[in-house]
């Protein structure tokens, strides 16, 4: 009775650590093979934030289609993407020309998008355009402009790609917001109502696509400073500083 007894923590808690990392190891596992396969959609590529979530999306196997305004920034990204990657576990991403502002052309932006793989399990709305100044200093036209980047855009593509989610009742739709879009500071006017309106709408969508398992995300990050330049292959470290 006194061995048992001696014995009995030491074996519990042999025991539990045994449980925790099967845990760990199931999570781990979960975690790298979690994007594998997916078709995975990112709206302004190029950017820093942009290239980031390509370069862990293509590192995990996921079947990227890279959208972006410039197509030369898209094809350096492309190269970049695949100098550092092996072809045999990733796939070649797909480059689409998109300009979130020019809201009449996205819904055929968007048929281009489903035709590259058929689907799409995964849409990043990244895609945003900012401006600072006094209320009275920014035209009616410029206002115009940083809805249909900031809300317009990426609620039009998004109703684009819907139908497809809706009908294979999966997918995971993420807005790139900013903390502007919680919160207002003076000179950002145009920018904070774009981003508020945003969060509204996705918020709003989240309760309704969860009839259709479908998740909606919303990312309020503060201030990002992206260097705005291709990195070299390989230097991702110089891509973007938060």
């Amino acid at each position: 009775m006194g061995i048992f007894s001696v014995l009995a923590l030491p074996l519990l808690l042999l025991g539990i650590s045994g449980i925790i990392y099967i845990y760990q190891s199931v999570r781990w596992l979960l975690s790298k093979s979690a994007v594998q396969n997916k078709v995975v959609v990112i709206t302004d590529a190029i950017s820093g934030l942009g290239k980031e979530c390509s370069r862990v999306f293509h590192a995990g196997g996921a079947r990227l289609v890279l959208c972006g305004r410039n197509w030369e920034k898209l094809e350096a990204l492309y190269d970049a993407l695949i100098s550092v990657t092996d072809p045999s576990t990733t796939y070649a991403p797909k480059l689409i020309l998109l300009d979130i502002t020019d809201i009449s052309c996205i819904g055929d932006v968007a048929k281009e998008i489903l035709n590259c793989y058929g689907c799409v399990d995964v849409l990043i709305n990244n895609a945003s355009m900012k401006v600072k100044g006094a209320v009275q200093s920014i035209s009616l036209e410029l206002d115009k402009k940083i809805m249909d980047a900031n809300y317009f855009g990426p609620i039009t593509l998004t109703k684009a790609i819907l139908p497809n989610m809706i009908s294979r009742r999966t997918g995971q739709i993420v807005l790139i917001n900013s903390i502007q879009g919680k919160i207002g500071i003076p000179f950002r006017a145009a920018y904070a109502a774009s981003k508020h309106a945003a969060v509204g709408f996705f918020d709003c969508l989240r309760a309704e696509m969860e009839e259709f398992d479908i998740s909606v995300s919303t990312v309020n990050p503060t201030f990002i400073c992206s260097y705005h330049r291709q990195a070299a292959p390989g230097n991702w470290e110089a891509s973007i500083w938060k």
